[in-house]
């Protein structure tokens, strides 16, 4: 028996009047949904870390003693700085012995110039004597032989004046190697003189006055030095949104309870394959923060200045692949192509032809 006729004749058995079931009526179809358009903004909001700029180890390979320790923990010092100075009498004496090597250099050039300008005087008189005589022979003033020794003199004389100028090509070589030697004396000296390579904190002192410095490795570690201004904030951006990222965006930083508007001064570019992110810097100077003060960066990652939020149902796929949405107006429905830009949970970002007031189907 059919649920029709259940209807008719159970009630009727029953009661013993003839009153038939009310049939169910379909259920309503859903109301269209409001179309808003307006500004939209992607954001993401990350863990960000300020770090000093610079961190270095200060040591030096000079051998010696500890003379003087100039900073300390803490330490706020400028760009050439005296932070430590190591005595060190062999690196001394080696500087001066150098030092007296390239003096004595220099001395021989000297007396190699003086030697070639007596050996050019010579071979001028030399020649000018062999050419009287060889013009007196040639009249049968004097004899051949006389010409012919006079000859021989101002070849001999020509001979020493080359060999003065290969004297003075020579101690100049020799005061070059000299110099050199020197000037390696005095910069192996220069590391016993360690300085402050730019305006910046004493963070670690390891220097302690009269230590002894016997081996690079003791003394590869007596200051750690950090420039504090600027400072880099470091973020890191997560694998969907890393492509985003771009050097000069902006970024609102909150750190130290307090907020700075700045840009990315540059993005790694790589995925680190542990965490999955990659590393974006922001310099922040001027900010009087502490290494180390922790906060989030809010960047926006994408913006369009005209763009409708709706269901993922309303959005629906052409027969080429294209989207669309179906707009109702006075109950007709007309196809209107849309982008979908993104999708935020069970909601799309649309552009197309779409205004404020109208309506869509579900």
């Amino acid at each position: 028996m059919n649920v029709r006729l259940e209807c008719l004749l159970i009630p009727a058995l029953l009661s013993g009047i003839g009153n038939v079931c009310a049939q169910t009526p379909p259920p309503a179809p859903p109301p269209p949904l409001p179309v808003t358009v307006g500004p939209w903004e992607k954001t993401i909001t990350l863990p960000a870390e300020a770090a000093p700029y610079y961190r270095i180890t200060l040591g030096t390979p000079a051998t010696g003693w500890i003379e003087s320790v100039d900073a300390d923990t803490g330490s706020q010092v400028k760009k050439g700085d005296l932070l430590a100075a190591i005595r060190a009498p062999e690196l001394v004496a080696s500087r001066d012995a150098r030092a007296e090597e390239a003096r004595s250099a220099r001395q021989k050039i000297t007396q190699a110039k003086a030697i070639l300008d007596s050996a050019k005087a010579e071979a001028r008189a030399a020649d000018s004597e062999f050419s009287r005589l060889r013009d007196l022979a040639g009249k049968g003033t004097v004899t051949n032989k006389a010409r012919d020794e006079a000859e021989a003199r101002s070849l001999a004389a020509k001979a020493r004046e080359g060999e003065a100028l290969a004297g003075i090509a020579a101690a100049e070589a020799e005061a070059l190697a000299a110099d050199a030697r020197a000037a390696e004396a005095e910069a192996a000296l220069a590391y016993t003189r360690i300085t402050a390579p730019y305006d910046g904190l004493v963070v670690e002192r390891h220097a302690e006055l009269g230590d002894f410095l016997g081996s690079g490795e003791k003394g590869a570690r007596l200051f750690v030095f950090e420039q504090v201004d600027p400072l880099r904030v470091r973020l890191h951006v997560p694998e969907q949104a890393a492509t985003l990222a771009k050097a000069g965006q902006g970024v609102t930083l909150k750190l130290g309870g307090r907020e700075f508007k700045a840009a990315l001064a540059r993005v790694s570019g790589s995925l680190d394959p542990a965490t999955r992110t990659v590393t974006a810097e922001v310099d922040l100077a001027g900010s009087g923060l502490l290494p180390g003060t922790f906060g989030t960066a809010t960047m926006t990652l994408a913006k369009l200045e005209s763009a409708a939020l709706l269901p993922l149902s309303a959005v629906r796929t052409d027969t080429d692949g294209s989207r669309f949405v179906l707009v109702t107006t006075e109950g007709a429905e007309k196809k209107v192509p849309v982008t979908v830009h993104t999708v935020e949970g069970l909601k799309a970002v649309l552009t197309g032809d779409l205004a404020t007031g109208q309506s869509v189907a579900p």
